[in-house]
């Protein structure tokens, strides 16, 4: 049995489909961030930052992931990966958390 394909979502920029290959079920999540990183780099450029900071904007896929990972909801766990490396593509604001 070859592999079976079914997209069940595609709106606000994020598409996914089931991938069924006779022993396993995954859900593949695709979007394309150019926009999101678009707009950062022109925020970057753009806000002032006073006492008010915007950190920075998380794609949907970014989000799941941290969920995935176990991140999101652990306020000091999220605000080291907003400290790491692996969130600067993200980030508005470059001061820490």
């Amino acid at each position: 049995m070859g592999e079976q394909k079914r997209r069940y979502q595609a709106r606000d920029g994020v598409s996914r489909e089931t991938i069924f290959d006779g022993e396993r079920l995954t859900i593949h999540t695709s979007m394309d961030v150019e926009p999101v990183l678009d707009s950062i780099a022109r925020d970057r450029e753009l806000m002032t930052h006073g006492v008010n900071k915007v950190v920075g904007r998380l794609p949907a896929i970014v989000v799941e992931d941290l969920i995935k990972r176990g991140l999101y909801y652990d306020p000091d766990a999220f605000d080291r990966w907003w400290n790491s490396y692996e969130a600067d593509p993200w980030r508005i604001w470059k001061g820490r958390l």
